[in-house]
């Protein structure tokens, strides 16, 4: 129908709303406006499927595209009539409004000078339809799985921030998402507990920053600055005053509470019980969704294969713990641990001189063992704010377990060049600066998650001397990589450089001192230089990579001349 009435006037949807336009502003909207215009109606009705008068005032709204939202008062002056008469539309403007084809603009959370009466705007995704002769309909999000409904919470956060939709419209959606997805365990949960409407929204802040964001911790200022920019100025420091008093249900039902480190709690620092997880993410397998979404982790099947050489002494320590680690070993020997009284988790410590292949060897073990691998960062855990780098390190370890608790099979838990973090602790006596302080925090918090770890964590670190006997105590496993000898050097020789004879490796091999990382960034050049020339390196050509890989300069020596 709508096809053939754009075919019979050869206008298209714009054109049909620059005429509404231009009419109603020139007659009103009285009877001869709609007979006049009768056709162009027609037209744009079928399209929005809504009548001839909410038309009218959506092309009125329409006109002020790309400029600021119109108020009633102005609709009012536009079609000359008053702002009395105006009222009897506010019906047919709150159905264009339920239907998603307007919205209702949002205070400015700052301004001091706020609006008497409503105001009203397109979207862009509605302009978009109309420019396209499209029909446009508005997503129903229903029955949703708990990823889906909150990221469906977190795009109407980031409406609410932009103004893109008012107070009101945003606990309309939140409404209706909680009513028509019944199914999740949030929906039925919150039901139960009743809360009021700050409550939900806070639970809501809590838990989309866990779900969409794997964030643990929220201080007080973060939610504060998110309330803010969600409910405006005005409201927040009521709600951020009983929220510090703990007056709400949320401490009362036992659904947040203060972190703690060391036993002592964080008065400035929340999180959600396990209580609330357990009731309000029930289903929500974070441990799946980490694996799609977290950067840091990585999985076992995506690890390549990758050919390892060590001495046998080597060799025999790193298939004891590879063996140990498979699941059907490693669930037996918790059992077991757990029944003596004695800690369930492993710590292994890996050393040695870089090049080793330390980090290579957990990548092979996660592989071969099939668990993932959570790869921790170092230098993302530190912070110029006092207290944050502590709490970072704290949210990894309760990520960690988390993820232990409702897995099937514990990944690998990797502090790669952890030196920074196992070296010795500091005198404070001697020293109370603020980075002594911060350094040593971080390790009792590091000290005391192993302590009770149920996991397996691997650790690797080119400096054993500097490391901290109470670290060195909590390692149950300690390989340390040497370099390799003659014979592994020869293999690894051969086998990253086919083209290569035995006599040619084994005097590279006894020619120079490298590490397996060293040996492996000789054919990588003799491989570039092959695509670049087209030929294959010969001895010459690798004893050169060799000694550039040595950087032996004979330095310039500085002095008075004689």
């Amino acid at each position: 129908m709508i096809q053939w009435k754009l075919y019979i006037t050869g206008m298209d949807m714009l054109d049909h709303f620059g005429k509404i336009i231009e009419l109603v502003k020139a007659e009103g909207l009285g009877d001869r406006f709609f007979e006049t215009a009768k056709e162009h109606l027609e037209a744009a009705s079928a399209l929005l499927d809504v009548s001839p008068v909410q038309v009218a005032l959506f092309s009125l709204l329409f006109d002020s595209f790309g400029e600021d939202s119109v108020s009633i008062t102005k609709i009012a002056d536009t079609v000359k009539c008053s702002k009395i008469q105006i009222l009897k539309y506010m019906s047919d403007i709150e159905i264009l409004r339920q239907k998603r084809l307007i919205r209702a603009a949002k205070d400015s959370p700052f301004s001091s000078d706020h609006r008497s009466y409503p105001e009203y705007y397109v979207p862009m995704e509605v302009i978009n339809a109309i420019r396209s002769n499209t029909e446009y309909r508005y997503t129903a999000y229903e029955n949703l799985n708990l990823t889906d409904f909150f990221d469906c919470v977190e795009n109407l956060f980031r409406a609410a921030k932009e103004d893109d939709i008012d107070l009101n419209t945003l606990n309309a959606e939140i409404d209706y998402l909680l009513s028509h997805n019944q199914n999740l365990a949030f929906a039925k949960k919150q039901k139960e507990y009743n809360l009021c409407e700050n409550s939900l929204l806070i639970l809501f802040i809590f838990c989309s920053a866990l779900v969409n964001n794997d964030e643990e911790l929220i201080t007080a200022n973060d939610l504060m600055g998110e309330l803010r920019s969600i409910l405006g100025y005005r409201r927040v420091r009521p709600i951020m005053r009983d929220f510090k008093l703990r007056k709400y249900k949320l401490f009362e039902k036992e659904l947040i509470e203060f972190d703690c480190q060391d036993s002592i709690a964080d008065s400035e620092s929340y999180r959600l019980t396990q209580k609330a997880k357990d009731e309000f993410l029930a289903g929500l397998d974070l441990r799946e969704k980490t694996k799609h979404n977290g950067r840091e982790f990585i999985r076992s099947e995506k690890i390549p294969l990758k050919k390892l050489f060590f001495s046998e002494k080597m060799r025999n320590r790193i298939c004891e713990l590879t063996e140990l680690l498979h699941e059907k070993n490693f669930s037996g020997i918790q059992k077991r641990l757990e029944e003596k009284g004695m800690r369930t988790g492993f710590a292994c410590l890996f050393s040695g001189s870089p090049g080793t292949g330390k980090t290579e060897t957990a990548f092979q073990i996660a592989r071969e063992t099939g668990r993932d691998i959570m790869l921790v960062d170092i230098a993302e855990t530190k912070s110029k704010w006092f207290g944050e780098s502590e709490k970072r390190i704290k949210a990894i370890f309760d990520r960690y377990r988390g993820i232990v608790k409702s897995g099937d099979k514990a990944p690998i838990l990797l502090f790669n060049e952890a030196d920074a973090v196992l070296s010795k602790r500091r005198e404070l006596s001697q020293s109370r600066s603020g980075p002594d302080q911060t350094e040593n925090a971080i390790q009792n918090i590091i000290l005391h998650e192993m302590e009770t770890l149920s996991g397996i964590l691997i650790a690797t670190t080119n400096m054993t001397v500097n490391l901290d006997k109470a670290f060195e105590r909590r390692f149950l496993y300690k390989i340390e990589f040497e370099k390799p000898d003659m014979e592994s050097k020869i293999m690894m020789w051969q086998n990253l450089i086919q083209s290569i004879s035995g006599g040619d490796a084994e005097r590279l091999a006894s020619e120079f001192d490298f590490s397996g990382g060293q040996i492996e960034n000789i054919a990588r050049k003799s491989t570039i230089s092959f695509i670049l020339s087209g030929t294959v390196p010969d001895l010459t050509a690798l004893e050169n990579f060799c000694r550039e890989e040595l950087m032996e300069k004979t330095a310039a020596k500085i002095g008075f001349c004689a």
